[in-house]
């Protein structure tokens, strides 16, 4: 199932604002394919903690945490993306 919406937040997850994919929603057949995204953030000051979720075609979206999908050989681990920003 492809990608149809990227969501992003900046306050821990408590609000999301969903970012402005780089092309169209994904087909079914390339859904192991990367989908590009874009957002203009407003300036934070200092650091930031990014967390990005991404929701298929069916309205699955990515657990929150890679424990919740965990499995010994670590297969399936597409939790949110959390990623430490630094503005100056």
């Amino acid at each position: 199932r492809g990608i149809i919406r990227v969501d992003v937040s900046l306050d821990g997850g408590k609000t999301w604002e969903a970012a402005e994919l780089q092309k169209a929603p994904q087909p079914d057949h390339s859904m192991w394919s990367w989908t590009l995204w874009h957002l203009d953030v407003p300036h934070v000051g200092g650091e930031a903690q990014v967390l990005v979720k991404a929701v298929d075609a069916s309205g699955n979206v990515q657990p929150r945490h890679a424990g919740d999908v965990w499995n010994v050989r670590g297969l399936n681990n597409n939790s949110w993306h959390k990623a430490k920003v630094s503005q100056r």
